[in-house]
């Protein structure tokens, strides 16, 4: 297994190693006060009251020679007041150190006995600062109750190896760990208990230790069950009776470990979301540099992801204009930490992409930004389908309109004609058939309009498609002169069409009818009374030219412009005051394209007007 030291763990081990260290001075080279032999002989030893007593009076070692039946175990003591233990007080002593000299830290101190003017044996005990005892003749014998203290108060599980891996002291909390009996562990080895499949061996560990004067690593512990328990262990060596042993603190890190893997797990299903995205993913620094970009700019934007590493938009040739309205918008979002939302479109691959990009900001635990997130989606489909849905409403007005404007030539002429028959009582018989025959003819052309009409709306909801087929022309145009012949009867104007034989095309019928009906309908309301009316079929090479020409009112070279355009809507009155919406047409010019042909308009204001178009022959 790697090992990693961990500048922060390394402090912690010297710290340790220091307080340890001082410990071990102060045992050695501490001496207590000799009490008068004579006067004494009937009380223990000092050094057999030899303990360990916090600041809060808790008594948290005694040393063996305390053990006794009488007295009890030292564990039975084990933080119990001092004052209850050693003098069978509920308070504390009188002239305590401990409440004169207060510590937040253990600290090592001598029971002392306390005798009498008249040199009794001692009747009650104080607790008394190592420090505030002058040097005794005989040393503090050694002991290792500070090691029991300092390993059984920390969270982690210590032990101590000698150089051959040989375990000198370790805690209960190791134990545990591994399931073993505190005798059982005590006849194991580091060889026992190491894992040496990831991790280095014991002779290489040592002499990393030696080198770095410390370090920390990971490694696996197997327990008596033969499971392996994943550790984090601190280790740092230590100078003892002038040998050098070994401090390892190790930690149980199989939850975090778990923890790691669910993250790792969690870490790939994200990264294998992201790079099989179709959306663009990308993280930006705050100079604009890519930091990471997902695979998908190869199939949108032919681009590898390796290419945009490093480098900055301009870098990777992106318009000039683009790459300033990028800059500004992640700035915008780097400086106010508020995500954003913007759209543009892009030539790539051969076809404009329209992208709706996002940008979210990415927190540290200091809550700067160093990086912002961004996600482009390609919303090509879904703004056509927009700009579908903004023609299909066009669409649906210039129905309504056209239907008003189409089926008020016929209902026109019936209006008329019921007027002039109901206030002309002395008509003769001619004159009443000819206008019931006109009637009739109006109302056949009427209904047929509207059918025309409602299969129109059928198709603009792509119910119905383009269909050509073979027809004559000539007779699409007599078939449409007939159906406004009451109009043009009401303006006495002459229609001067003359074709001596069939022309044949190839297109959709029911759209050139409209387009020939709203032409002549146009040409008719324009013109003036006993006005004239030309029409002429050109024969070209692959197609004909159709013109209609009046010699009315005429239309000025501003207003021509607008004649086919839907956002720039024309109309005007006719010479007898018709009204009209002029979406008839712009229905023409969609019928023309749809039919690959084109239409075109000559004309002067006064001098009338010639409206031409072409369709293709056969």
């Amino acid at each position: 297994m790697k090992i990693e030291t961990i500048l922060k763990d390394e402090d912690r081990i010297r710290l340790l190693e220091e307080e340890i260290f001082q410990l071990k001075q102060k045992l050695e080279v501490s001496k207590v006060v000799s009490l008068n032999q004579s006067n004494a002989s009937g009380a223990k030893k000092i050094t057999d009251l030899f303990g360990v007593v916090d600041s809060d009076y808790n008594v948290l070692s005694i040393n063996d020679h305390w053990n006794s039946p009488q007295n009890g175990s030292s564990e039975e003591f084990h933080r119990k007041k001092c004052y209850s233990v050693f003098c069978s007080s509920n308070e504390p002593c009188e002239g305590c150190t401990i409440s004169a000299k207060p510590t937040n830290k253990l600290a090592w101190y001598f029971i002392q006995a306390q005798l009498d003017d008249r040199e009794r044996p001692c009747h009650r005990n104080i607790i008394t600062l190592v420090n505030d005892i002058e040097p005794f003749e005989s040393t503090l014998k050694e002991s290792d109750l500070f090691y029991e203290q300092l390993f059984e108060s920390t969270g982690d599980s210590l032990i101590i190896l000698d150089c051959k891996g040989r375990i000198l002291k370790f805690t209960k909390k190791l134990c545990e760990m591994l399931s073993y009996t505190m005798d059982e562990f005590s006849n194991l080895t580091i060889f026992d208990i190491d894992d040496p499949i990831n991790s280095l061996t014991f002779d290489e560990r040592v002499m990393q230790v030696e080198r770095e004067k410390g370090a920390v690593f990971e490694t696996d512990l197997i327990s008596k069950s033969g499971k392996l328990i994943p550790v984090e262990c601190s280790s740092s060596p230590i100078r003892y009776h002038n040998k050098t042993v070994y401090f390892l603190a190790c930690r149980d890190i199989e939850k975090r470990k778990v923890a790691q893997k669910e993250l790792l797990e969690s870490e790939i299903r994200f990264r294998s979301l992201v790079e099989n995205a179709t959306d663009l993913v990308m993280r930006f620094d705050k100079e604009h540099r890519f930091i990471y970009v997902n695979s998908a700019t190869l199939s949108v934007l032919g681009i590898s992801p390796e290419e945009f590493i490093g480098k900055t938009h301009q870098e990777m040739g992106f318009s000039d204009d683009l790459c300033m309205l990028w800059e500004e918008e992640m700035d915008k979002v780097f400086e106010s930490g508020i995500p954003d939302v913007i759209d543009f479109s892009i030539e790539a691959k051969g076809r404009e992409i329209n992208f709706e990009w996002q940008l979210i900001p990415e927190f540290d635990t200091e809550d700067e930004i160093p990086f912002l997130l961004a996600v482009a989606r390609d919303v090509s489909v879904r703004t056509k389908s927009e700009k579908a849905l903004e023609e299909a409403l066009k669409t649906k007005d210039k129905f309504f309109s056209i239907i008003a404007h189409d089926l008020r030539n016929p209902f026109g002429s019936l209006r008329t004609l019921s007027e002039y028959l109901q206030n002309n009582e002395d008509l003769s018989k001619e004159e009443i058939k000819e206008f019931a025959e006109i009637i009739h003819t109006s109302a056949c052309q009427g209904y047929d309009l509207l059918e025309n009409l409602l299969e129109w709306s059928i198709s603009q909801r792509g119910n119905m498609k383009w269909q050509p087929q073979e027809f004559d022309l000539v007779s699409s145009i007599d078939s449409n002169i007939r159906l406004i012949q009451a109009n043009i009867h009401k303006k006495q104007i002459n229609i001067d069409f003359k074709a001596e034989k069939s022309h044949y095309v190839f297109a959709d019928k029911y759209m050139i009818d409209t387009i020939i009906r709203n032409l002549l309908a146009n040409a008719v309301k324009f013109t003036y009374m006993n006005g004239n009316i030309e029409i002429a079929i050109l024969e070209q090479e692959e197609q004909y030219c159709v013109s209609i020409k009046d010699n009315g009112k005429g239309i000025t070279k501003d207003n021509q412009a607008k004649l086919f355009d839907l956002d720039n809507q024309y109309s005007s009155v006719g010479t007898a005051m018709e009204t009209g919406t002029g979406l008839g047409l712009i229905l023409c010019k969609e019928f023309i394209d749809a039919n690959n042909g084109k239409i075109w308009v000559e004309s002067e204001g006064g001098k009338g007007s010639c409206f031409s178009f072409t369709v293709p022959k056969i």
